[in-house]
């Protein structure tokens, strides 16, 4: 499978754009990740204890809300406003779509990550992040490569955020560990 297939076109993102789309991947994450992270825990839990008692984390909730929401609402914002700083023209609505959009990937990812082998689990979050980084990279990198000297190091830092996203999904949501050991 190519990477091409994941390719959003950007500026059909200007003439029909779906401002729901993002809003309803975030919020399907946040219940996703929080209830699998919380199943997977359990999980864990059950497979190395025989006895006592497991407690679920409600805070992964709140976590979840807090990371995608803030992620999907503050980083476009932030891109926003660099490029305008540097002079490309771009819309925050086109930015909040393109990175609320990219997230998609996150879903499947969350459900693939309840397995209990912490390769696997890597892997799938590796996958995972590497290809919503792309997405968006790819989707900069149109938009603004002949807009600035400047495209090579903003795309990497979109990618680089991106990546950043899938280490605090991967060690927060996603790594188990005995509380006992605390």
């Amino acid at each position: 499978m190519s990477v091409a297939t994941f390719h959003l076109c950007y500026e059909c993102l200007t003439s029909c754009i779906c401002r729901y789309g993002p809003f309803w991947i975030c919020s399907t994450l946040v219940f996703v990740t929080a209830s699998l992270g919380n199943l997977a825990a359990y999980l864990s839990y059950k497979s190395k204890t025989t006895g006592g008692h497991w407690h679920y984390d409600i805070n992964l909730m709140s976590s979840a809300a807090l990371v995608f929401y803030g992620y999907v609402g503050l980083v476009p914002l932030a891109l926003y406003f660099l490029l305008r700083y540097l002079g490309v023209t771009s819309g925050v609505f086109q930015l909040w779509c393109l990175y609320g959009y990219s997230l998609f990937v996150f879903i499947p990812a969350s459900f693939l990550s309840v397995v209990p082998w912490e390769i696997v689990r890597w892997l799938v979050v590796g996958a995972a992040s590497f290809m919503s980084a792309i997405f968006v990279g790819g989707n900069i990198r149109t938009q603004i490569r002949t807009a600035n000297d400047r495209w090579l190091a903003i795309v990497i830092g979109t990618v680089a955020t991106h990546l950043a996203l899938g280490l605090v999904l991967k060690f927060y949501f996603f790594t188990y560990f005995q509380h006992d050991a605390l």
